[in-house]
């Protein structure tokens, strides 16, 4: 049978990792599809869902957490992290005052042209909805899971800290050694500045790793940004006149 459409599941891959490419694709009408370099794995449905608790089982046994569980985290935060992972040490809980974080928030140059920028929490999109000023958040792009929008998570993060408190089910939002950057838990940190004022003391999740390649250089990150963009413009213009 052959498929009408390939669906891209994940995509992991890294030309710094010794695994270059790590893709998992759903070919619609045939199976699903596992990349690692060179090789395919193929999959049906049930084959593959086996083998992902195959998988998970075995991350539980390596520990790879410090003694915490792959459920305790967002799963798309994990991915983003993963090349860091193996050099993790520890994690620790600890108290911090909202006012001391920081926020990545991405910056329109142009179109097709985005920037970092490190904010305090009063300058981020999602805490300035809720204090009234909400077309900059409702125009902001950012990964959301499907069938969910910008606001439909903010306000279903503010409904559940309401419910439930702050962590709830132990999932707390985490920095990464001793930058004071937000790296997972932004909508959280606006809900509670915006619930219990900037200068509330908050719990929050300290990943600690080995070496500094956890570390967000945000020049390096723009210059690169930067490159890769004019580079295309360059690659465009000169295809003109091929």
């Amino acid at each position: 049978m052959s498929n009408p459409a390939v669906i891209t599941l994940a995509n992991a891959s890294n030309s710094k990792n010794k695994i270059k490419r790590f893709v998992i694709e759903d070919n619609i009408g045939e199976s699903i599809h596992l990349h690692i370099d060179n090789m395919r794995i193929d999959f049906n449905i049930e084959e593959y869902l086996s083998f992902a608790d195959l998988i998970r089982n075995s991350l539980k046994e390596l520990d790879f957490l410090c003694g915490y569980k792959l459920d305790d985290f967002d799963e798309h935060f994990l991915k983003e992290c993963s090349v860091f992972l193996p050099k993790l040490k520890s994690i620790m809980i600890e108290d911090i005052e909202l006012s001391q974080m920081k926020c990545l928030v991405y910056s329109n140059i142009r179109h097709d042209l985005k920037l970092l920028k490190l904010e305090h929490i009063s300058n981020t999109p999602a805490y300035k909805y809720l204090q009234g000023d909400k077309d900059e958040f409702l125009k902001y792009k950012q990964f959301n899971y499907f069938g969910i929008d910008n606001e439909k998570r903010l306000l279903e993060i503010v409904s559940s800290i309401k419910k439930n408190g702050y962590p709830f089910e132990d999932k707390h939002i985490v920095l990464f050694n001793s930058q004071n950057i937000v790296r997972d838990g932004q909508h959280r940190v606006a809900v509670l500045a915006h619930l219990h004022g900037l200068n509330s003391k908050i719990k929050i999740m300290r990943f600690n790793f080995m070496g500094n390649n956890h570390r967000f250089n945000m020049l390096k990150y723009n210059a690169k940004a930067i490159t890769i963009w004019l580079a295309r413009k360059v690659y465009r213009r000169v295809r003109r006149y091929i």
